[in-house]
């Protein structure tokens, strides 16, 4: 498995600053991600800007910008892309001119959009979220087990160099009866080397696995929570009861189905 992975950021317009003040952080804070800024603004940007909304025309370059940079952008293992309010409307045309074959997984960075928006950059191509892009400990987790996730699609597919080998040899065919699991693995060893007892790396993990498993329990139900913890084999008190823990709210979820 890859030691250290490759991101390549997209410089976003009116943006750079505080991204590159990110990427700086971030690149001090761990030796086990490479943070790249990659500019928009360059070698065919902007050339066309036409078909951008008025308010997007000024600030951001021509939608075809991650088309021109996919050969470039082949050289990271996953790309990066910080999306805010503000940035919303060019993102999701971006993505919907910009056949993300092309491209290293996607991955969002924010604090800030609506669970819809995320929906929607969802179905346009964005392979995960990161909410929490400062906590960079856990961004390397999550871009471990996508690039897991990456491997073992692949494998599906009959494709013979998987994403976090380094060597390039034949990997063995995984019967398509079986479903990818989690990568904890790979969580587990990120918690042993940050140095936490067994007590508190478990309490972590389980945690992690708890937030994640009701907040797609309550997306696949559009919110509802009586469904929710049904399908879940759960108790609805129960349900109710992670939910608090973890401060999740099922207003968030409405209407998206």
């Amino acid at each position: 498995m890859r030691e250290c992975l490759d991101c390549g950021v997209l410089m976003v317009p009116a943006f750079e600053k505080r991204i590159q003040a990110y990427i700086d952080k971030a690149n001090v804070n761990t030796r086990k991600l490479n943070l790249y800024p990659v500019s928009l603004m360059e070698d065919g940007c902007p050339s066309n800007i036409s078909s951008l909304p008025m308010q997007c025309q000024d600030a951001y370059p021509d939608l075809s910008v991650l088309t021109n940079l996919s050969q470039r952008l082949q050289r990271f293992d996953v790309i990066l892309l910080p999306v805010s309010r503000d940035s919303l409307v060019w993102t999701r045309m971006l993505l919907q001119q910009t056949p993300l074959s092309l491209l290293r997984p996607v991955i969002a960075l924010t604090k800030e959009i609506h669970p819809v928006a995320m929906y929607d950059l969802v179905c346009l191509g964005v392979a995960d979220f990161a909410f929490a892009p400062d906590n960079i400990d856990e961004l390397r987790i999550r871009l471990l087990m996508l690039l897991r996730h990456e491997q073992e699609r692949q494998l599906f597919d009959g494709s013979t160099t998987p994403v976090l080998q380094d060597n390039a040899r034949e990997a063995p065919r995984v019967p398509r009866s079986v479903t990818p699991v989690l990568e904890t693995d790979a969580c587990c060893r990120e918690l042993v080397n940050q140095a936490h007892s067994y007590k508190e790396a478990k309490s972590r993990l389980v945690a992690q696995f708890e937030k994640a498993y009701i907040t797609n329990a309550l997306f696949k139900c559009g919110g509802n929570i009586a469904m929710a913890a049904r399908v879940s084999n759960k108790h609805r008190r129960a349900f109710w009861a992670l939910m608090q823990k973890h401060g999740i709210r099922a207003e968030q979820f409405k209407d998206m189905l």
